[in-house]
């Protein structure tokens, strides 16, 4: 099980964040498309929760992954994650046992790395624009401040931090 470390800030303009990323030493990773299915089991609803979710990505590179995430606070989550393939069959299975599809959520997403964070500007559909903050620096005494210097350097909004909501939650609650 990892724990990931990650911020999310509603935004308006992603090319402007894009040169700023590029300014302070982030390398351009990759950019893909994404389709999140998520998940309740039969036995518990997640939706709505904002603490527990159930999901399966498909990827515009044909990479595909079940994973488990159980937030601990508005930084952290705790996450299981699993490589698979039959993406078509892995959807059916769940249906027979009875999963519920909560919602689905499509993005198209720009990765950028150092060496203490990655970065994604992310384009949700029926959202709008967001940028995702994810430290994978390893461990450290108080990441916070890690995450201060960033958002500073980035001249990010605190007021536009989505705090203890996932994507399936924001748009759950718009289409409700």
């Amino acid at each position: 099980m990892n724990i990931e470390s990650e911020m999310k800030f509603k935004v308006e303009d992603v090319s402007e964040l894009e040169s700023k990323i590029l300014s302070i030493d982030f390398v351009f990773e990759k950019e893909i498309n994404q389709e999140d299915l998520y998940f309740s089991p039969a036995h518990k609803k997640f939706a709505g929760t904002k603490k527990y979710y159930l999901r399966l990505r498909k990827q515009s590179d044909d990479n595909c992954n079940f994973a488990y995430h159980e937030v601990i606070d508005d930084l952290q989550t705790k996450e299981v994650e699993v490589k698979i393939s039959g993406y078509t069959n892995f959807v059916e299975i769940l249906n027979k046992l009875d999963f519920t599809l909560d919602c689905i959520v499509k993005k198209d997403r720009r990765v950028f790395k150092n060496n203490l964070f990655e970065i994604t500007l992310d384009k949700v559909e029926n959202l709008g624009a967001f940028i995702e903050l994810e430290y994978i620096g390893g461990s450290a005494e108080d990441i916070s401040l890690f995450f201060d210097e960033l958002i500073k350097n980035l001249g990010l909004n605190k007021e536009n931090i989505v705090a203890g909501l996932g994507y399936p939650d924001l748009l759950m609650n718009k289409l409700s």
